[in-house]
């Protein structure tokens, strides 16, 4: 899904691949370059930006636009002024990333909520991390550890999931660790990666979810629980 404009109101996960290969974010120099200007940016081009992961190779972005053409203007934006960084450091004229991302409308709740949690647990695979707070250029910390997590917006599928959990933080932080069902994974991982689009999902599969996140967590506060 590569249309230049965007639901407004809608939210959508996106991947941002480099166009040049042997480009995309060389450093943590690199990396801080771009974050600085997608955090402090957004608002300037009416974009709630909700979750965020930037690696080597590709990033992903969890975004609701305000206008139809938000996104892609922002977008323009931040390769523009990357590829002016590129070509001031590294004396190389090129266009780093992609002008046409790949983009997933998601058109529930749940699935903002499922969909959140993939991104914020993908380094542990991208990376090898034993915990996705170890890693810098992530939104997890923000999310996870902050009652608001200026500069990004939480979205309302993560305030209402907050608002019913006891202890609600780190039920957060307990719904991001708990890993999916390995064929949910599979699923989100197969459409979001490629820009497929999502149905919404069934009933019975969230239920499911919420079953495997319920003995998930019962199990690990078992494990505290347990006198030394």
């Amino acid at each position: 899904m590569t249309r230049k404009t965007l639901k407004t109101r809608s939210t959508y996960f996106t991947v941002i691949k480099p166009r040049t290969e042997g480009t995309g974010f060389f450093d943590d120099a690199c990396k801080e370059f771009y974050l600085c200007r997608l955090l402090h940016c957004q608002h300037a081009f009416q974009i709630k930006l909700h979750a965020y992961l930037l690696l080597d190779q590709q990033i992903f972005l969890l975004f609701t636009p305000q206008t139809p053409s938000s996104f892609h203007s922002f977008l323009s934006y931040l390769n523009r002024v990357y590829n002016d960084y590129y070509l001031v450091r590294f004396e190389r004229k090129v266009k780093v990333w992609r002008g046409a991302p790949l983009i997933s409308l998601l058109p529930s709740d749940k699935l903002v909520l499922d969909c959140q949690k993939f991104l914020e647990r993908f380094i542990l695979k991208a990376e090898n991390n034993n915990h996705p707070g170890e890693y810098l250029y992530s939104s997890y910390c923000s999310n996870a550890f902050s009652v608001n997590p200026k500069p990004l917006i939480r979205h309302k599928a993560i305030t209402r999931f907050l608002r019913k959990e006891v202890g609600a933080l780190r039920s957060y932080r307990d719904f991001i660790a708990t890993p999916f069902r390995v064929q949910y994974e599979h699923f989100l991982q197969s459409r979001l990666l490629e820009g497929r689009p999502l149905l919404r999902l069934r009933y019975g599969n969230q239920a499911r979810e919420r079953q495997h996140f319920d003995r998930y967590r019962e199990k690990r506060h078992n494990i505290r629980n347990i006198a030394p």
